[in-house]
């Protein structure tokens, strides 16, 4: 629910796939709404997007703007939204979902149409109590380290729970120098210097972040006890550079009540690749948000409880085995070396071209000194920074 314009791309191609060849141009397009709305019991501004699906030869996203949108508790209590970005709408005030009250979404959109979504009900609490890892083989019999959760909850008949995460993890480039070179002119005559690098560039780290993309589920419903115990959220690979030094996972774990539960259910359903040619189609996807003319809409109006929690952990917390894979090797980043021209003889600067795509690695080790007009040994950036990572200076969240 995060990629608009990836669900409306695959929504559409899964709409107008089937085994026989069709015409494109014989295909009604309609525009739907796609809405992404989660309200939780966190006291904060909440957020809902709004946009429309797009055509399968479009690009990007089709933000719907200009809507008016509103949360109404059972007591009438009423929570308007401004839109502070196209198709983003912000609560005006903050608040947070209470226990044992239901919520609508109301929109109205610029031209007049009106969405309204069936009353949900805030779900009981349940806390993740524990975040650990267990290293264990997969199928082809590679070692994965496998990043599990616990929680407890004190309701007796059971619950339903989605996961989401952050992971943040420390890289460190291939081939890292503490110098680099200034351009001091870029037009002719061609003048650079080698200066070191200024704090703010690191010393060769770098903090790279990326979220959770697949829905991850699961339910106690059918166990004896509602506690979720040792469920695996994550799982990486031990040779990956991500838990190569140190890395981190921030969880966050939804308690959905079931109508929520089920509509995540069948989505991950229609979404798994392995399963395009089943009978679901996105149609058949139920959603808790209705049009007054009838119209379909994509996503459902969640209402959950939250609980989140951070671990940290080093590659020697895990494993005995320091080597790992990293983004590039130095073997790879050595066919990289080049050593350009200041100055041609049509009066063009290699150098200066050359450092849009490669930095400063060192001078020529050799018995005669460099030609004049070669000094500089450079190697490519993905090579002497990681900077395509994530950024040189650690979150601020981050504990070493």
């Amino acid at each position: 629910m995060k990629k608009n314009n990836l669900w409306s791309y695959f929504i559409i191609l899964i709409l107008i796939s089937c085994v026989e060849s069709f015409e494109i141009e014989n295909i009604v397009f309609e525009g739907n709404l796609v809405v992404e709305a989660t309200l939780t019991n966190e006291f904060k501004n909440h957020t809902i997007k709004l946009s429309r699906t797009i055509a399968i030869d479009s690009t990007g996203i089709s933000p719907e703007k200009n809507a008016l949108v509103s949360i109404i508790d059972e007591l009438n209590t009423t929570y308007n939204f401004q839109e502070n970005e196209n198709g983003i709408y912000t609560s005006i005030t903050q608040f947070s979902a209470e226990s044992n009250k239901k919520y609508t979404l109301n929109i109205e959109t610029n031209n007049g149409k009106k969405y309204t979504s069936t009353p949900e009900k805030l779900p009981l609490t349940s806390e993740i109590e524990s975040i650990f890892i267990d290293v264990e083989e997969n199928d082809l019999g590679e070692p994965e380290a496998i990043i599990k959760t616990n929680s407890n909850s004190s309701n007796i008949e059971g619950q339903y729970y989605r996961y989401e995460y952050d992971e943040t993890f420390k890289v460190k480039a291939p081939v890292w120098r503490t110098k680099k070179i200034n351009i001091i002119s870029d037009t002719p005559p061609y003048q650079f210097e080698i200066i070191s690098k200024p704090p703010e560039e690191g010393i060769g780290f770098c903090y790279g972040t990326k979220s959770s993309k697949n829905i991850i589920l699961t339910e106690t419903k059918t166990l004896s006890q509602d506690k979720v115990l040792e469920f695996p959220v994550r799982y990486i690979l031990l040779e990956n550079y991500l838990i190569g030094i140190r890395y981190s996972i921030f969880l966050k774990q939804y308690v959905l009540n079931k109508n929520t539960y089920d509509y995540y259910l069948l989505l991950n359903k229609f979404s798994d690749p392995d399963d395009i040619f089943s009978q679901t189609q996105v149609g058949n996807i139920p959603s808790n948000i209705s049009s007054n003319l009838g119209e379909k809409v994509i996503g459902f109006f969640e209402v959950s409880t939250i609980s989140k929690k951070r671990i940290f952990f080093n590659r020697s917390d895990i494993t005995s085995v320091a080597t790992y894979t990293n983004y590039n090797s130095v073997n790879e980043c050595t066919n990289s070396l080049i050593q350009p021209e200041i100055t041609n003889s049509r009066g063009d600067s290699p150098l200066l071209t050359r450092l849009k795509t490669h930095v400063y690695q060192g001078t020529p080790n050799a018995p005669v000194p460099p030609p004049p007009n070669m000094p500089y040994i450079l190697i490519s950036k993905v090579c002497g920074e990681c900077t395509h990572i994530g950024p040189p200076l650690k979150p601020d969240f981050w504990i070493d």
